[in-house]
């Protein structure tokens, strides 16, 4: 896999799981992150993964406290990361509900 820097990348549901994994390997290789999920918690926790792997060349992780079922949080969002970096490079859109049994 090539490196990612100079890359700027938004991962969705990046509060656990394959979210945070990708955020922690991303980090890795030199991305510099956006990260959004619904709880404030698991996401610094995410953040301060990525801190402890974060490439030299790499901006400090954003964190967007947002619900992806909001018009108006998917907008702050999208600002926010415009706003910081200038750019979007890379979307993981990795955010998802599972309702009920399956």
């Amino acid at each position: 896999m090539s490196d990612l820097i100079g890359k700027v990348a938004l991962i969705t549901g990046a509060s656990s799981g394959i979210g945070a994994a990708t955020a922690v390997l991303f980090s890795r290789l030199g991305a510099s992150l956006a990260l959004t999920g619904r709880n404030e918690v698991n996401l610094q926790r995410t953040r301060d993964e990525c801190m402890l792997v974060l490439h030299a060349e790499a901006e400090q992780p954003l964190l967007v406290i947002a619900d992806l079922y909001s018009e108006e949080d998917v907008a702050r969002l999208v600002d926010a990361v415009i706003k910081k970096f200038g750019l979007l490079d890379i979307l993981v859109n990795n955010a998802g509900v599972v309702f009920g049994a399956v």
